[in-house]
């Protein structure tokens, strides 16, 4: 670490790599940092941002790489149907795609006692001092970030290689246009309004999360312009009540909360998140055209899209009851 007195005169040089491992940063009031290279930098470093989480502190770098879309890969397509139970089924596979557990068994009871510890150590600073976080009470808060750090990159390594795959072998890449937002919204209600079935809902919430479906969704926006893929987005509504033999959706080809499904009108059996997936696709190559952002954020009429490279906007893919069936052997 330099003086303060040395430091860049623009934003351009407020890094500077030093050899293949090691580079440094200037940080305002702080000066140059130095700091280890875990990956190539692979263009021109635009900002820095210090990080800390449970591990300690990590430099994230905005690089302009400078990279155009890539041309059309042209391989076949996909649809995916991300749950959890079952962490992701693409239609074209057999078997599903499972996330092991972000913590292990021993993990999460010892997750459970520092959280339990660290509720004693504050009910009794706020007792007997004062409200005061003691070195102890601090260390403990330090184990628990330190566990949650090791759950996210558990959760994010998993999510890279299932994006980077899917957008790697696939020529498009369909999925639900979910509201993650409006999926886990608290259901605890008001004191007038109190909810119901709150703790279950809750658990699911974090379930949900665990899986993050936005993150996956984020990535493959851009994955798939890096590798020639493309990422289509479709109604979610009924996908895996949808028959890929007849066609006929029917929420009684669902029966009970389990993974199976059985159509009653041609009786037609599978398994729920293979049927969803293929659905999916069907509604993915219907839809064509690459969809980049979705309605629910940018404030425009949910039934609608807009599709990249062109000014108009296109209605959502129709539910496949009124087209032609896709049968998948």
């Amino acid at each position: 670490m330099t003086g303060h007195g040395c430091g860049p005169r623009n934003n351009a040089d407020r890094s500077r790599k030093l050899n293949r491992h090691w580079a440094e940063a200037h940080v305002p009031k702080l000066g140059w940092l130095r700091f280890r290279l875990s990956r190539a930098l692979g263009g021109t470093v635009r900002n820095c941002t210090l990080v800390r989480d449970g591990q300690g502190w990590h430099v994230t770098c905005g690089i302009h790489s400078g990279s155009t879309d890539a041309l059309s890969n042209g391989k076949p397509g996909c649809g995916v149907d991300f749950g959890i139970a079952v962490a992701a089924y693409v239609s074209t596979e057999d078997s599903p795609r499972l996330m092991t557990p972000t913590l292990t068994h021993g993990e999460q009871r010892r997750l459970l006692a520092l959280q339990q510890r660290k509720a004693r150590q504050i009910q009794y600073a706020k007792k007997r001092n004062g409200g005061r976080y003691s070195k102890r009470l601090r260390k403990t808060a330090a184990q628990i970030a330190a566990l949650a750090a090791r759950q996210a990159r558990r959760r994010l390594d998993f999510t890279h290689k299932l994006t980077t795959d899917l957008a790697k072998n696939h020529g498009f890449v369909g999925i639900e246009d979910l509201s993650v937002t409006r999926m886990t919204a608290a259901a605890k209600g008001t004191v007038l309004q109190p909810g119901t079935c709150v703790r279950r809902e809750a658990s699911l919430n974090r379930a949900i999360l665990d899986n993050c479906p936005g993150e996956r969704r984020r990535q493959l926006e851009y994955k798939t312009r890096e590798y020639g893929s493309e990422l289509r987005l479709v109604v979610p509504h009924g996908t895996s009540q949808t028959c890929p033999s007849c066609g006929v959706r029917d929420p009684k080809n669902r029966v009970g909360c389990g993974r199976e499904f059985a159509c009653v009108h041609c009786g037609f059996a599978g398994h729920a998140d293979k049927i969803a997936s293929i659905e999916i696709e069907a509604r993915a190559r219907r839809a064509g055209g690459t969809v980049t952002k979705s309605t629910r954020r940018s404030g425009r009429e949910p039934s609608r899209l807009r599709f990249a490279g062109t000014g108009a906007r296109v209605n959502h893919v129709a539910a496949s009851d009124q087209v032609a069936a896709v049968s998948r052997a």
